[in-house]
């Protein structure tokens, strides 16, 4: 499928929503300059906003089951998300604005508004972006990802009436097009992120008839199965939220690293999306390449800190968290677009999970371990163990395929063994049938055995007659059969 299909240029204003999505702490760094007490107003603020949002994401997902996959793509939802979003940052701009608004209780309050609105516009973005395969959600992630990253470094560097004002329209850019087309979703047909339309709406209603047909999966069946189709994109997010919460990291006291990281990491992953691979993209990211990075990480990580090294792989370690979201976003939206699992249950887990390691990455950073030297050493513990976690379960990945391999050699064999035991096959034919049987051809096996290619077709016309068989296709078929 062609990186072009479905795209829409509307679809860019995604970078808007992530641009202003109030559950990434880099976003509040414009209102950090306002006029209201800072630690008064953003602790409620955001410990409220983290904490609803884990609570409503919860739910959504949970509301978004398999009787009703897109409750939260009805038009009442939208209204009341949009609702909720507006309100609450409207109250967080005039606190930010006015002298006097910016109290603990009206953080509270926006913070719960901008949660509710958050998890629903993260829900229609989701099922927007659940149109595109995994190629192009990458593509169009990383260049949204990297854009707002761009955008929040130019909003740290302004004035703050000129930040406000851009924040304001990017705040109205955020939500028009994912509302749209879930205001546009036929009912009962395709969601909003089908731009095809036609053939593609047809599968999206038999699969809504063969998901109430067939038994419903108990709610514990459906976590482990969504856990394991996600687990390694949400363990990738759930860490960075983890250090974006727990830790600051301003380079040279001018530029914020979880910009930065974001942006420089949007130039890692889009490339990945241009590769051309036999295997599923999805292998080549968590079984090679992000293992890769993180084990190039370990051996920076491993020298003393005062060097280069060190320093080179304490920012480096910010692009590789922020190729791993935008690799884990792209992920999530190949999930829903697989149609397994719908855009509520996907993307309502993945932004509770989001807040709740946000909490305790700011939960942990008043403790005495990440107050030592900046929290330097703490964090480093915790990447070294998600480091080493990537490349096990890379690792584990492996083994299980050569297992499964292995396993499929074994039946193979069996087969074989069994038809030789029936045609009365001579032991070099009997060696030679294991071998066609798993697919290798007649120089393979001569080069194998150290005989001649004429020897081995010998072989292979007596093997064919005892057989019954007319060609390799035959054979084949029979071994499978057997």
């Amino acid at each position: 499928m062609p990186l072009s299909k479905y795209f829409r240029l509307e679809a860019l204003t995604l970078i808007a929503f992530l641009a202003t999505i109030p559950i990434y702490s880099p976003n509040h760094l414009l209102f950090e300059t306002g006029v209201f007490d800072v630690p008064t107003f953003m602790a409620p603020f955001a410990n409220t906003m983290l904490f609803s949002t884990l609570v409503l994401g919860t739910l959504a997902a949970l509301a978004s089951g398999r009787r009703c996959p897109e409750r939260l793509l009805g038009r009442g939802w939208v209204v009341a998300g949009v609702a909720a979003y507006l309100t609450g940052y409207g109250l967080l701009i005039a606190a930010a604005a006015l002298p006097g608004v910016g109290t603990g209780a009206v953080g509270a309050l926006s913070g719960f508004l901008l949660a509710a609105g958050t998890v629903e516009l993260a829900v229609l973005w989701g099922s927007y972006m659940a149109a595109y395969d995994l190629r192009q959600a990458l593509l169009w992630c990383a260049l949204s990802v990297g854009c707002a990253a761009l955008v929040g470094l130019l909003l740290s560097s302004t004035t703050f009436g000129v930040g406000l004002i851009v924040f304001v329209v990017l705040v109205l850019a955020s939500f028009p097009v994912p509302c749209l087309a879930a205001w546009k979703r036929p009912r009962g047909g395709a969601r909003p992120g089908d731009l095809g339309g036609g053939a593609k709406a047809a599968g999206a209603a038999s699969s809504v008839q063969e998901a109430a047909e067939s038994p419903a999966p108990t709610r514990r069946a459906r976590l482990a199965s969504l856990a394991s189709v996600s687990g390694m994109p949400l363990a990738g997010l759930m860490v960075f939220a983890f250090m974006m919460g727990a830790r600051k990291f301003i380079l040279f006291d001018v530029v914020n690293m979880e910009l930065l990281g974001c942006a420089l990491g949007a130039v890692v992953a889009l490339p990945i999306c241009l590769l051309r691979t036999s295997r599923p993209l999805t292998t080549l990211i968590y079984r090679m390449l992000v293992p890769a990075f993180a084990l190039v990480l370990i051996v920076l990580n491993s020298f003393p800190g005062t060097t280069m090294p060190m320093f080179f792989a304490a920012w480096l370690t910010y692009v590789f968290y922020g190729a791993v979201a935008i690799l884990a976003l792209a992920s999530l939206a190949a999930v829903a677009h697989a149609r397994e699992f719908s855009a509520g249950s996907v993307f309502g887990t993945a932004v509770a999970a989001f807040a709740l390691f946000s909490l305790l990455g700011l939960g942990c950073a008043p403790t005495a371990p990440f107050q030592e030297e900046g929290g330097g050493p703490a964090l480093l513990v915790v990447s070294t163990f998600y480091f080493v976690g990537v490349i096990a379960a890379a690792l584990w990945g492996f083994w299980r395929a050569g297992a499964g391999a292995d396993a499929q050699a074994q039946s193979v064999q069996a087969r074989c063994e069994a038809l030789a035991d029936e045609a009365g096959l001579t032991p070099r034919e009997r060696e030679i049938l294991g071998y066609l049987g798993r697919g290798h051809g007649i120089a393979f096996v001569a080069a194998t055995l150290v005989i001649s290619e004429s020897t081995v077709r010998t072989h292979v016309k007596s093997i064919y007659k005892k057989l019954g068989v007319n060609g390799r296709e035959e054979l084949l078929a029979k071994v499978d059969e057997g």
